[in-house]
């Protein structure tokens, strides 16, 4: 199954033959640069062929922004009324770059997913699960930013407020003369940028490796580690898939909390989508420990 969503790294200082690296298995998918097993390091397992792509001048970009509305009635006679609108906004942007997509043309066979799982440290994660078997994670695509990419992140937020009066209008200068109302807003923005190194890994995709037909039985259960009934089981003759991981995949996903994560499409209209896993503090970007 060939997944359309990208993954962002803990940050962009990463090549593509270091942490993140295609082939890498891993314990979860926000933990990318820990490795249980790398797959060039094992000859005999039999991969995909891999290809790899160019596409020119590829942009992404993120906006997050929220409003709401606040009304207050002042407690005098005339019960003037003050109106408060407050927004914020916080933005993420890539510049333009030639990406180089490189990927798995292909699906795992049988034989090499058994391989894969018999891998000592791969195995021992597998039977590490309290009531079941665990999942494993492979690299199975890495997006490359052949240039340096310009790295922009604004933040900012605005107020507005008015205030107006339904009563006698007061002895004295009215700011705004028709109907006493006074009006104002203030609006107050940051905007961060840097550069990476060119060549470095932008994005990730990555297969779940799982005992076949149980991914619509994970909601089942309440602990995050377990994929069966409550009893090990130990089956080596048990058949395994490897799914693509996207938004809809890892809302299944024991391993990783519901709202942990977002997911936003590149453009609109587009296909592909990426996703940012959050920290504890709901920081973007950043894995848990």
């Amino acid at each position: 199954m060939t997944s359309k969503s990208w993954f962002l790294p803990p940050d962009f200082t990463f090549l593509p033959d270091g942490q993140i690296a295609l082939g890498r298995v891993i314990p979860e998918p926000r933990r990318p640069t820990v490795t249980l097993a790398s797959l060039a390091e094992h000859p005999t397992i039999a991969l995909p062929e891999v290809s790899s792509i160019v596409e020119k001048n590829r942009s992404f970009s993120a906006e997050k922004s929220r409003s709401f509305g606040l009304e207050l009635f002042a407690k005098c006679l005339d019960m003037a009324s003050a109106k408060t609108d407050v927004s914020w906004y916080k933005n993420k942007s890539f510049a333009a770059v030639d990406h180089e997509v490189r990927t798995y043309n292909g699906v795992f066979a049988p034989e090499a997913l058994k391989a894969v799982v018999e891998l000592l440290d791969v195995k021992r994660h597998i039977h590490s699960g309290q009531f079941g078997k665990r999942c494993v994670y492979i690299i199975s695509g890495l997006r490359l930013a052949r240039q340096s990419i310009t790295i922009t992140d604004e933040k900012g937020n605005k107020t507005a407020g008015s205030l107006g009066g339904s009563g006698p209008v007061p002895a004295g200068t009215v700011p705004v003369a028709l109907g006493g109302n006074i009006s104002g807003s203030r609006e107050a923005n940051r905007k961060d940028g840097y550069e990476t190194a060119p060549g470095i890994v932008f994005a990730y995709r990555l297969y779940v490796v799982r005992p076949k037909d149980t991914g619509a039985q994970v909601e089942l259960f309440s602990d995050r580690t377990a994929f069966f009934s409550g009893e090990a089981n130990d089956e080596e003759g048990e058949e395994m898939e490897a799914i693509g991981m996207d938004g809809a995949v890892l809302r299944q996903d024991l391993d990783v909390e519901p709202d942990g994560f977002e997911e936003k499409w590149i453009e609109e209209g587009d296909e592909e989508s990426y996703i940012v896993f959050k920290s504890a503090t709901g920081e973007e970007g950043k894995s848990k420990a």
